[in-house]
């Protein structure tokens, strides 16, 4: 499939940037760019020369590539419009008008613009950190027009994709799967340190915990059998469902803060995940690495040098994210896919999307390799931060965002540490996650490529 896209030269490269990804690399279109300085809106043109047109006002409102003094619209609305499905729009910039005839459809909704901003992320420039330096759900663009659980930019895409099949019914574009990723953050191998026991002796005290707690002290000690390391244990859950379970590692040395584990220690049983055909490795850089370019190097070469590979899966330690810096530091050490988007307070849609996608560097001002697959589902999430919920009311946020997937044959990274099969037992959280993958299923599963 062919389109001719007609654009301005202002802000060239972020232009060709967010058209390729929607068209290029989502719909499987050829695209070839064409400059008109007198332009005022895109043209998207189909072999049989009927158009798209999307007015640019995003990137016409912007004076400079100063993107931390960006300020955005206060309110939102919704374009409507019905083919064979209904549509509605979000948009901040530009109005609600769609009008239609038998050569055209025109937006007065700027979705190319909004799509720039949340898939590249260009929100994070502003100065709403939590105390980690984290980029906070509260305050974001997210909360500010109520979208976290709303794939904005698959509305688009699904649109956009009705709107040529409606003047060119012979389109054919790339098939989009729905994908389970089911992925594990080992954050800690051991259950049962010193600091452990008189937490679990004094706080679980009288509860269903307490004495299977002391039996699984006893297997650790004796048995050599910690509750943590249940690496082939995750792998036979993600089997029994038709799963491929994802496990990112951490490669910190002993003198590193928040070092919990050597990785030295655990080669076997990285190497039998790694060999098993069906499950994967990955890294889970610490805390330090999302703006330092050698401790990011420093250990993705550690666990490279376990497997014997270039790592493929990244994830960072605390979900830590750095605009500037974090998607080229990963690029630069050939990871082909990142993880992390995705905010630690709210299930949903960080970036508007559930399709991976390549990111944009804005230092360098260009598409990089390395592919986002945001993060739509934490186990923590649910748990700590959304624990005011009661468990019904957590099941209908899952069940919505989960369907949203669904919809758009995009593709679930869940997150569900290896601690949690063990620490959620005997609690409201037990059967959490066999609930997760129950409202997961569509036929079957289908696995990654």
């Amino acid at each position: 499939m062919k389109l001719d896209i007609y654009l301005n030269e202002n802000f060239k490269i972020e232009k060709e940037y967010i058209l390729s990804v929607i068209f290029e690399d989502i719909l499987g279109c050829k695209c070839t760019f064409h400059y008109l300085n007198n332009l005022t809106n895109y043209k998207i043109v189909c072999p049989n020369d009927k158009e798209i047109i999307i007015d640019d006002i995003f990137f016409k409102s912007l004076d400079s590539h100063s993107w931390e003094e960006l300020d955005f619209p206060k309110s939102s609305f919704d374009s409507n419009i019905n083919f064979e499905d209904n549509h509605s729009l979000f948009g901040i910039y530009g109005d609600s008008r769609i009008k239609l005839d038998n050569k055209s459809i025109r937006l007065s909704n700027d979705i190319i613009g909004t799509a720039f901003i949340f898939l590249t992320r260009v929100e994070e420039f502003r100065q709403n950190h939590d105390r980690l330096g984290r980029y906070q759900y509260k305050g974001s663009l997210a909360e500010k027009y109520n979208i976290l659980n709303r794939p904005i930019i698959n509305e688009y895409i699904s649109f956009l994709k009705e709107c040529i099949k409606h003047f060119f019914p012979d389109a054919i574009f790339k098939k989009m799967d729905y994908k389970v990723m089911l992925t594990h953050d080992i954050d800690t191998i051991k259950r049962w340190t010193f600091k452990h026991f008189m937490k679990h002796t004094i706080f679980n005290f009288g509860s269903k915990k307490y004495f299977p707690g002391f039996i699984s002290l006893f297997e650790s000690k004796y048995k050599k059998k910690d509750p943590y390391m249940n690496f082939k244990e995750i792998m036979d859950i993600s089997d029994k469902y038709n799963l491929q379970s994802i496990f990112l590692f951490m490669t910190l040395e002993n003198a590193d803060n928040e070092f919990l584990y050597d990785i030295n220690h655990i080669k076997t049983e990285i190497n039998e995940i790694h060999e098993s055909g069906n499950h994967f490795v990955g890294i889970h850089p610490g805390k330090s690495t999302y703006n330092s370019k050698e401790s990011m190097r420093k250990e993705i070469d550690s666990l490279k040098k376990i497997i014997n590979e270039d790592i493929l899966y990244s994830r960072q330690h605390y979900l830590m994210f750095d605009i500037k810096n974090t998607w080229r530091l990963l690029n630069d050490n050939k990871i082909k896919y990142d993880l992390t988007l995705g905010y630690p307070e709210k299930i949903g849609f960080r970036c508007g999307i559930c399709y991976p996608y390549r990111v944009f560097d804005f230092s360098k001002r260009k598409k990089l390799d390395l592919i986002e697959i945001p993060l739509i589902i934490m186990d923590v999430t649910l748990t700590k931060y959304m624990n005011e919920y009661s468990y019904s009311s957590l099941i209908d946020e899952l069940r919505i965002v989960i369907n949203n997937v669904k919809k758009f044959d995009g593709r679930l990274n869940i997150i569900w540490h290896n601690n949690s099969f063990y620490d959620y037992k005997n609690t409201q959280h037990e059967k959490l996650f066999f609930d997760i993958i129950s409202l997961s299923k569509k036929n079957d599963y289908l696995k990654l490529n």
